[in-house]
């Protein structure tokens, strides 16, 4: 096996400082995550170096003892800061984010994080989640899937080991271009293959370019420059600059430094407040350092040389252990949120039954005390608190899906609802009208678009927004329908065309499709929410049983930019109605009102909330009914 390369370890430190800056100061270092990037590639080159080594003396490779190595390696760590963020959890962070975390929690121990937040990431109202204190293990769960993988593909190609990492960091690296998720496996696995060829590889350049290299590693913007700088180091040979003893030091810990600092600093807002400042950031940074150096000593270093674990049976029971006490934790933790959740999803229907100022009333019946924080708060029923958001009635494509609420049989009136997610988050206000009134209610909603636009503007930028939108207008001209409501956010402009698409253009194609629907139908067309500029949920435990927490001023947010509130106002015979006076007060904009939690996230409304609103969106759409 090749010799120790100290360099190596001080490049480690390097990758970790990056990604640690990168996470704390990020204006300071914004492609300081590449060193994740740096990590992969080194991991590619080492463990491949490793299986050549073997095969080379032994000639094969033992899977079982590989795999044990690694969970002797990297598990005894990675459960100690899970149990950890476990702990903190329940002790420091809101209620509110207790469900995503322990789901995230348990999918860290199973190493299948990254997948996880790849599906968050195609999820709309994922998008804007506040990040877990395991949020850092996709990269991980990344690296063992490698470790899992690797050592297969190195037997089954043995002959053509050289083919079959060329074909991987090519198929994989293409795969990455054409957009993978940022936690994609398939779109990471090119680092690890371009690590494994140097590996298998005579390859040597002068050790000055391993000073380039580190240059590309620091201050590259691309993770390809990452990626060749991470490989003109490890060609080099050595680098004394890397093999200095601080840099060694760290990268001997960077393991721990990178498992403790996230957590830490998730948590450190909870602790000192919404704004961290330097002595903070570097107290964390110290107190990643000292508990990176003490689990190396204490607990990484005796678990992986213990005698008693050296046979693979032995280390595979101390990972099933390991593993089964943590995800039967977290999935205790999550069924139990999950009883209460719905025991408060039970007890919001009955107080919007029974009390008078429950939610939107509190504010336009002039309730006292409307923005009160009540005791009790169901803070982590408040993020799920979805309603139709949570279920399948969202269009993927140019196909209109329909769902149907409120009168399903012989209604007195038939009501088309259409939009993206904010039509939806409607949804709950118009179904508890429509079950008095006898209205069925149809919600036809796709993602990003507003069902209003046919510009050809549209029709070049969101080609499926476009079709669905044609589709959607032909249904609604339809007999089936007595009256349309759009409903749509503030900046749906942004949906309609690049940014260089002249608003007057697609203003003037709202109108006209706004026009040719009124002239046979009643159409209501709906203002937006004010929104928050943070999750409502979370800013309101951080905030906690202050009064009024994280209202915003009533200029912020108002309908500036909603094109089809505009156009409504243009067309003399479609009603258009402001949501602003439920939600905001002469001054302000709230994010709890009556009782109830107004918004899931940023900006849809809550499920309860948007009950509250029932009597009076009705009594608008009743209005315009013959």
């Amino acid at each position: 096996m090749r010799d120790f390369r100290p360099d190596l370890q001080g490049l480690r430190a390097v990758a970790v400082a990056l990604v640690v800056g990168y996470h704390l100061w990020p204006g300071a270092l914004p492609a300081g995550y590449l060193g994740v990037d740096v990590f992969f590639v080194l991991s590619g080159f080492l463990i491949t170096s490793h299986l050549r080594d073997e095969r080379a003396t032994t000639g094969a490779i033992a899977l079982r003892q590989f795999w044990a190595r690694r969970v002797r390696r990297l598990l005894p760590a990675a459960s100690v800061v899970l149990v950890a963020s476990l702990l903190l959890m329940l002790w420091l962070v809101p209620q509110s984010l207790w469900q995503r975390s322990v789901t995230e929690i348990g999918a860290s121990a199973l190493y299948v994080q990254n997948w996880v937040l790849a599906a968050q990431s195609v999820d709309y109202l994922a998008a804007e989640n506040v990040p877990t204190l395991v949020q850092h293990f996709w990269s991980l769960s990344v690296e063992e899937q490698f470790y899992l993988v690797w050592p297969v593909l190195f037997l089954l190609f043995a002959k053509r080991i050289r083919v079959a990492f060329a074909v991987v960091l090519v198929a994989s690296l293409a795969w990455s271009l054409l957009g993978a998720s940022y936690f994609d496996t398939a779109g990471r696995a090119w680092e690890f293959a371009a690590g494994a060829l140097l590996a298998m590889s005579s390859i040597r350049v002068p050790r000055a370019l391993s000073y380039l290299g580190i240059g590309l590693v620091i201050f590259s913007p691309w993770p390809v420059l990452a990626v060749l700088g991470t490989l003109l180091v490890i060609a080099a040979g050595s680098n004394r600059a890397l093999a200095l003893r601080p840099l060694t030091f760290v990268g001997d810990i960077s393991y721990g430094v990178y498992l403790w600092h996230w957590p830490l600093l998730i948590v450190a807002p909870f602790v000192f407040g919404p704004s961290l400042g330097t002595p903070v950031l570097i107290g964390i940074v110290v107190l990643s350092l000292l508990l990176a150096w003490m689990m190396k000593h204490l607990i990484e270093d005796r678990v992986r040389f213990a005698p008693a674990l050296h046979l693979p049976r032995r280390s595979f029971a101390l990972a099933t252990v390991l593993v089964s006490v943590i995800v039967l934790t977290s999935g205790v933790t999550f069924a139990s949120l999950g009883a209460a959740t719905a025991a408060a999803a039970r007890q919001s229907v009955i107080d919007f039954e029974t009390q008078d100022c429950y939610g939107a009333a509190a504010l336009v019946e002039d309730c006292a005390d409307p923005f009160a924080v009540p005791n009790g708060l169901a803070s982590a029923f408040a993020p799920v608190d979805k309603g139709v958001l949570a279920e399948p009635c969202n269009a993927s494509d140019a196909t209109v899906v329909r769902c149907e609420f409120g009168t399903l049989d012989n209604p007195t009136a038939t009501i088309a609802l259409i939009g993206n997610s904010h039509a939806g988050a409607l949804v709950p206000a118009f179904e508890e009208y429509a079950l008095d009134a006898g209205w069925k209610i149809v919600l036809m909603r796709k993602t990003g678009c507003v069902g209003l636009s046919t510009s050809e503007w549209t029709t070049q930028y969101k080609p499926d927004c476009t079709e669905w939108t044609k589709s959607v207008l032909d249904a609604a001209a339809s007999d089936e329908f007595d009256a349309v409501v759009f409903a749509t956010n503030n900046g749906s402009s942004k949906y309609l065309g690049p940014r260089d698409a002249p608003r007057d253009e697609l203003l003037a194609n709202i109108v006209g499709n706004l026009q040719a629907l009124e002239s046979s139908k009643p159409v209501l067309a709906l203002g937006d929410v004010p929104a928050s500029p943070v999750a409502a949920p979370a800013c309101i435990d951080l905030h906690h049983l202050e009064y009024d927490p994280c209202a915003t001023p009533r200029t912020d947010g108002v309908e500036h930019d909603n094109l089809v509130a505009q156009a409504a106002r243009l067309v003399p015979g479609v009603k258009s109605a402001s949501l602003l006076p439920y939600l905001c007060s002469a001054t302000k904009c709230h994010v709890i009102i009556g009782g109830v939690v107004v918004y899931i996230d940023e900006h849809h409304l809550s499920a309860s909330f948007s009950r509250s609103l029932g009597p009076y969106l009705g009594a608008e759409l009743a209005r315009l009914l013959p």
